[in-house]
């Protein structure tokens, strides 16, 4: 990619992220990611409006938003920065709107289905990848990251 992304940990992150079914995700990448979002003090709006000058693929773009989303989704994160990042996701909605989805009856665990990456428009989710971040959001390592942020 262009060495305008050299700079954006967040937005080179989801360039790497984005390019494989998600299911393939690169778990270093995805833990950049998440810990861009969760912990850093980026500017997500501009990291995103990075990542979206040199993406205009529409199931790119729905991954993209359907990671950032779900990032907002653990505990690890602050409220603050969920509100952040559900702002940023709005540069999305231009490009690629989100779908409502209607909640599936109770299934079988094998059976059921990522209804915030049907709602992203994808036929994919994280899947198994989603335990790479498991030890970037205990309590211990978000203090550690808290303090070393302050």
């Amino acid at each position: 990619m262009s060495n305008s992304l050299d700079d954006h940990v967040l937005s080179s992150a989801l360039d790497t992220l984005v390019r494989r079914p998600l299911d393939q995700a690169d778990g270093t990448a995805l833990v950049d990611a998440a810990k861009e979002v969760w912990y850093s003090k980026s500017d997500l709006e501009s990291e995103i409006s990075t990542f979206l000058k040199f993406h205009s693929d529409e199931v790119e773009l729905r991954r993209a938003a359907y990671l950032l989303e779900r990032f907002t989704r653990f505990a690890c994160v602050s409220d603050s920065r969920v509100l952040e990042t559900l702002h940023a996701l709005e540069l999305f909605n231009a490009k690629t709107p989100k779908q409502h989805v209607v909640s599936q009856p109770a299934v079988l665990l094998r059976n059921r289905r990522d209804e915030l990456a049907v709602a992203w428009g994808l036929t994919e989710s994280l899947g198994l990848k989603i335990q790479a971040l498991m030890p970037y959001q205990t309590r211990h390592y978000e203090a550690e990251q808290r303090a070393r942020m302050s």
